[in-house]
């Protein structure tokens, strides 16, 4: 799963445009909230990265913010978080007791979907995500030999 959203999100955003993107939402008014920016090369927002940090999103300080961000930038830290993000994921599925290497496409499928959509993975652009990850997880997996 790891690798498959990895091989994903290789053809996302280039960092500088995340962090241009981040810092902007920062500072003009009426644009998204910032942490539903997502950044590193795993692309994860910054409030589901405070949230597997043990953060309540809403409330946390400037200091908690900027590590939050740090951590994610960080491509070593940034594969932790996503990878404790996708096992949240499949925990809170309707298979969580399926044991990961005996997932079905489809269920591996659904894990990418709400991963890119998070409660809203059932919409179109979520499902695209899910069905491109369903695409390139053989070329992922043949990447890792």
């Amino acid at each position: 799963m790891v690798a498959g959203i990895a091989w994903q999100e290789v053809e996302g955003d280039p960092g500088w445009l995340d962090e241009a993107a981040y810092e902007g939402r920062e500072i003009l008014p009426g644009s998204e909230d910032p942490d539903q920016t997502s950044m590193g090369p795993m692309a994860i927002q910054v409030r589901r990265a405070a949230e597997v940090l043990g953060y309540e999103p809403h409330n946390l300080t400037d200091l908690q913010r900027d590590q939050v961000v740090s951590a994610i930038k960080d491509p070593a830290k940034n594969i932790f978080i996503a990878s404790e993000y996708l096992a949240q994921l499949k925990a809170e599925s309707g298979f969580a007791d399926v044991p990961p290497e005996q997932m079905t496409r489809a269920q591996m499928q659904e894990i990418a979907a709400r991963y890119n959509g998070g409660p809203y993975y059932e919409s179109d652009a979520a499902q695209a995500y899910g069905r491109g990850f369903d695409r390139k997880v053989d070329q992922a997996k043949e990447a890792l030999r």
